[in-house]
């Protein structure tokens, strides 16, 4: 997956057969995320803490933290992967009045569950094979715009049930093992999601560093020593994200309350911005979303 997730990516039991190391590599994104490893020979890594897994592992992530899975050579590496946007997802649940669902994702950051009842966990395993379907049959050209639609409404729905199990299994502490993230790490989420909470608003390094006691110089190196990028370089994508969320949903507001809802000053800078990011102007990507048609030019550089 790439910083372009518009709602929600489901991979069932992928296996990989001929895995080399040169294939590792750890990164970062702005959506949420479920691994479930199912077979094979793996450590995980998360920030500065490598996890020797183990079958039925299930790790959950806010995707901020520097991770990616590091299997051993020409074994047998077979996994389950969700990934959905928690920009997209967030005012379902709230319409639904169950925000606690993205509680594991939000507070917890990143958090290892293991040795979960074996029914439960195939109850888990049979709604992400129903929900990798129901996504393979919504990209089929053939299918309607109305069956599209009613098939991402199964898909969310799905989802939503698989959050319910994802949010009883955080509560049991017996079962869930926390990740132990070490100072930088907890800064750098901490930073995470302040910013997340107040992208909209205009932001300096300053009032982060005030906000949260800490010093800006010491701020500004951990979060680009964990993340490999600069705070504002954090804040723009943020920004970015939510304003392409309002161009895909919202397509009644116009480019400057888009721009101002977003975070930013102008609708000249977002233009700027976007383009750079996205390679096409915001109108111009409007326009394609309704075509239903975009092409990989349109994908985060």
């Amino acid at each position: 997956m790439n910083e372009s997730l518009e709602k929600f990516n489901i991979v069932y039991r992928n296996v990989d057969r001929n895995f080399k190391k040169k294939d590792f590599h750890v990164h970062s994104h702005n959506f949420y995320e479920i691994y479930i490893f199912h077979k094979g020979n793996c450590n995980y890594l998360i920030n500065d803490d490598m996890i020797d897994l183990q079958e039925s592992d299930i790790i959950i992530m806010n995707g901020s933290s520097l991770h990616g899975p590091s299997p051993e050579e020409n074994c047998p590496y077979e996994r389950s992967v969700i990934e959905f946007s928690a920009e997209w997802i967030r005012p379902i649940i709230n319409k639904l009045n169950v925000p606690e669902l993205l509680t594991p994702f939000d507070e917890l950051s990143n958090s290892l569950i293991r040795k979960v009842d074996k029914v439960l966990y195939q109850s888990l395993l049979e709604l992400v094979k129903k929900m990798q379907i129901k996504q393979i049959q919504q990209k089929d050209s053939n299918k309607s715009e109305v069956q599209k639609r009613l098939l991402e409404a199964e898909t969310t729905t799905l989802l939503i049930e698989l959050l319910f199990i994802i949010y009883e299994l955080s509560k049991g502490k017996l079962n869930s093992i926390m990740l132990q993230n070490n100072e930088k790490s907890c800064h750098v989420n901490r930073i995470t999601s302040w910013i997340d909470q107040h992208f909209q608003q205009e932001i300096s390094l300053d009032d982060i560093a005030s906000s949260l006691h800490i010093s800006k110089y010491y701020m500004s190196r951990i979060f680009k020593d964990i993340t490999s990028l600069t705070i504002m370089q954090y804040l723009m994508r943020r920004r970015l994200i939510r304003a392409k969320y309002l161009l895909e949903m919202q397509s009644h507001k116009t480019i400057l309350e888009v721009a101002l809802e977003a975070g930013f000053d102008s609708s000249s800078h977002f233009s700027r911005k976007f383009r750079e990011c996205y390679g096409v102007s915001p109108s111009n990507y409007r326009n394609k979303m309704r075509e239903r048609s975009i092409p990989d030019v349109y994908q985060v550089k």
